[in-house]
C-alpha cells in the first residue's frame, strides 16, 4: 500500500522527519507500526490531522459509496 503525505504552508519551517516509510503488511490479529516526528521550527501553530482521503469530499464520496451499495445489498434481500 502506497499512502501519499502531503501539506502546504507559507513561510512555514515545518516538516516530516522522513521522506518515506515503509510498512509490512499487516493481517487481522497482528499489528504494524513507524514512528514519524513532525518539527514545527516556526512561531506559527500547525494544524494536522491524519486522513484516510486527500479531501473531504473524497471521503463523502466514499461513504455515499458505500451506503448506496450497501441499501442495494439490503434491497436483494
Amino acid at each position: 500500500m502506497y499512502i501519499s503525505v502531503t501539506g502546504a504552508a507559507q513561510d512555514a519551517a515545518v516538516r516530516l522527519d522522513k521522506s518515506s516509510l515503509e510498512i509490512e503488511d499487516t493481517y487481522i490479529s497482528l499489528a504494524s507500526q513507524r514512528i514519524v516526528a513532525i518539527s514545527n521550527r516556526s512561531d506559527v501553530i500547525a494544524h494536522f490531522r491524519w486522513t484516510r482521503f486527500a479531501t473531504s469530499a473524497d471521503e463523502e464520496r466514499q461513504k455515499l459509496t458505500y451506503v448506496t451499495s450497501r441499501n442495494n445489498i439490503f434491497k436483494l434481500m
